[in-house]
């Protein structure tokens, strides 16, 4: 991908970016709060639903965390490269 027409991200974008990174951190804060509850309320256990909603939102975070640090955006994802595809941000 070394011959991909890539730019640098816009003002827009790196806001997007940003938001998403807000929106990520409350959702796993908000899991993780839920987690927590239930887990003392069980005693331990706690639902399978209840995990798997901590750890995607864990992932989310991850995921989020990755994508903010990419600086350019192309017509192709390039993570290692820190380009972002370019359909992430059609809405703008």
């Amino acid at each position: 991908m070394a011959d991909m027409q890539t730019r640098k991200k816009n003002a827009k974008e790196k806001a997007h970016d940003e938001e998403c990174l807000k929106d990520a951190e409350r959702t796993m804060v908000q899991t993780a709060e839920d987690f927590i509850s239930e887990f003392q309320e069980c005693e331990g256990d706690v639902w399978y639903t209840t995990f798997n909603k901590a750890s995607r939102a864990l992932w989310d975070l991850e995921h989020t965390r990755r994508i903010i640090k990419t600086t350019h955006v192309g017509a192709q994802w390039d993570m290692e490269n820190g380009v972002a595809g370019q359909y992430r941000y059609a809405h703008l």
